[in-house]
């Protein structure tokens, strides 16, 4: 029991407690608590007079919030008991990334004025930016029951964890990675490729202002030796975000506030051939066999497929790292049946078929900003532009 903001004892076993108070009004604060969490709590204002009062107090009941009717990762479906306060006037959800908290310092998401309606769906709601349920989040809810009396009663803490992934079920792919051997790039790679024999790299130099060129380096090496096979070196103020090879010629992708292209290189000469206007956001390419990749950073991005005929969107997928609260995609490679991505935000590679259906997960040691298959292996670069050679090998 508190009187006027100080504690003032607690009651006995009969539920009652002696005070001594002066004449006046006071503020008088009782709560219950229980070993589940749950508790209720009145505040009543006394008037003090000269005789001896006694005063009787009712602390409402608490509900309790029930196992969730669904979770997914977008979504959590709860259910409560139904309160019995006659005094009742409304229901307040609270959610939470801790498990200590109450109605002071969580995150309202519900209030229901129908006693009869004990259930709520969360979905859609942001905190900070970000979803406030996405997939493999810890949560913790509270509903509080607040009567026309100013009585407050509080539930258990339920605990919620959401799935890691929608399609988890019915994956398909289940691989692991084996570090082969690593070594560092000359300069900052900002592009990967195999064209069937050799590896290329893009290397960016940046020696200007913003708008002043910069040096983009093309090297073609032995993949096993390392050895230079050609360069080929072009100026250029916009950042390249990704390379792959399409069978005949490299694609690039330069971006920046605009003038934003993909360009297609000679890789015998090093003549740039052709080029399309593209859309922002891009982080890394890769190449199906008939249609170029690209891999979308920005929140929600998805995976663009482009008709290089034309230039134009033959279509989108949805990239499964936009289910977690922090993502940002970013390397992406292609083998028969399987487009393979990374995210700046995590390790996992995510894995979809040609339809655009997650299909498996991989997990990673180390986050690649560019990747792309030779053979059985998996080249991936680093933020640091390291570059590994990988063994895929079924799990």
């Amino acid at each position: 029991m508190r009187l006027n903001g100080a504690e003032a004892g607690r009651t006995d076993s009969a539920g009652e407690l002696t005070l001594e108070l002066s004449l006046g009004q006071h503020q008088l604060e009782l709560q219950l608590g229980s070993g589940d969490d749950t508790f209720s709590r009145i505040v009543q204002t006394l008037e003090k007079g000269t005789e001896l009062q006694e005063v009787s107090v009712r602390l409402p009941r608490s509900v309790r919030l029930l196992a969730p009717r669904e979770v997914t990762t977008s979504s959590v479906h709860l259910a409560w008991e139904r309160s019995d306060d006659r005094k009742f006037r409304e229901y307040k959800v609270y959610a939470s990334y801790s498990p200590a908290f109450d109605e002071t310092n969580g995150v309202l998401v519900h209030v229901g004025t129908e006693v009869s309606l004990t259930d709520f769906t969360l979905a859609g709601q942001y905190f900070g930016g970000s979803p406030l349920v996405s997939a493999d989040t810890q949560l913790y809810f509270r509903v509080f029951v607040l009567g026309e009396d100013g009585t407050l009663a509080g539930s258990n803490v339920l605990p919620v964890r959401t799935p890691k992934w929608a399609n988890e079920a019915n994956f398909t792919r289940s691989y692991r990675l084996a570090l082969e051997r690593n070594f560092a790039g000359a300069w900052p790679i900002f592009g990967v490729a195999y064209d069937g024999s050799s590896l290329w790299f893009l290397y960016r130099q940046d020696v200007g202002g913003y708008y002043d060129p910069d040096t983009l380096t093309l090297v073609q090496r032995d993949p096993v030796t390392l050895a230079v096979l050609n360069t080929f070196v072009f100026e250029d103020y916009r950042v390249p975000t990704g390379m792959t090879w399409d069978g005949s010629s490299l694609w690039v992708s330069l971006g920046g506030s605009n003038n934003r292209q993909l360009v297609s290189i000679n890789p015998t000469t090093g003549a740039h051939e052709r080029a399309f206007v593209t859309t922002e956001g891009t982080e890394s390419l890769a190449w199906t066999g008939s249609l170029l990749l690209q891999s979308k950073g920005y929140i929600q991005g998805p995976i663009e497929r482009v008709d290089l005929a034309t230039g134009g969107i033959a279509g989108t997928f949805i990239n499964p790292f936009t289910q977690r609260g922090a993502h940002r995609a970013a390397g992406i490679a292609y083998r028969p049946g399987e487009i393979w991505g990374s995210d700046l935000a995590r390790p996992d590679l995510v894995i979809l078929d040609d339809a655009g259906v997650h299909i498996g997960v991989v997990v990673s040691a180390s986050i690649y900003k560019h990747m792309t298959f030779m053979g059985d292996r998996l080249v991936g670069i680093t933020g640091d532009s390291l570059v590994h050679v990988l063994k895929v090998e079924p799990q």
